[in-house]
């Protein structure tokens, strides 16, 4: 198995690289986009949405990637999906969900504002062979201050409570499986989760 692993330059790929190579054993490419047909892609956490659009937007075949081979997004990875994201409203993203990606650590109340950082529960709410033997609750480790708000929508699996609100931390459409938090510093189920998608 070829797996391809973007880095933005600002990403946290260590730390994913080293949970791949514990998982399975595959080959793993960081930024290699000579290959056009690998078997699975990696968009990695950390990183500004702006810094990563631009690493993103030139490369050559990106727009393939994005059709025709599974992806899996994890945090910065997930919402460059979305239209765009309050971290900064003039950037286009990729568009694949028409919903903006919005701030979930303000306090309008006290303008204060607190990322979200740390353990907390997923909820799954629907089914997918992604998530086969983990539990309808468990903890995950996360590090972010933006996601998508949950609204009942088609693509969420799993939703996560922060600040009085509640975002998706699981979204699925087609061969995009986009994580808001970070399985890969997650421990048993993160490390399942991620075995899960190399196995489908």
């Amino acid at each position: 198995m070829n797996v391809l692993l973007i880095n933005y330059g600002t990403s946290n790929i260590i730390s994913i690289y080293n949970s791949l190579k514990k998982i399975k054993k595959i080959k793993i490419y960081v930024n290699n986009f000579a290959i056009k047909n690998y078997d699975k892609i990696i968009f990695p956490g950390q990183g500004h949405i702006k810094n990563t659009m631009n690493f993103l937007s030139k490369i050559e075949n990106i727009q393939y990637y994005i059709k025709n081979i599974h992806i899996l997004g994890i945090c910065i990875g997930y919402h460059i999906f979305f239209k765009n994201s309050d971290e900064n409203q003039h950037i286009n993203c990729f568009n694949y969900f028409n919903e903006k990606i919005k701030n979930i650590s303000n306090n309008c109340c006290y303008n204060t504002f607190h990322p979200n950082i740390g353990w907390k529960t997923v909820n799954i709410i629907k089914f997918h062979k992604i998530l086969k033997n983990i539990p309808n609750c468990f903890k995950q480790y996360f590090m972010h201050s933006y996601s998508s708000i949950y609204n009942n929508q088609n693509f969420s699996y799993a939703t996560t409570n922060y600040n009085n609100k509640t975002f998706n931390s699981i979204v699925i459409k087609e061969n995009k499986f986009l994580i808001q938090f970070h399985p890969e510093k997650s421990s048993k189920y993160g490390l399942l989760l991620i075995k899960n998608f190399l196995e489908l």
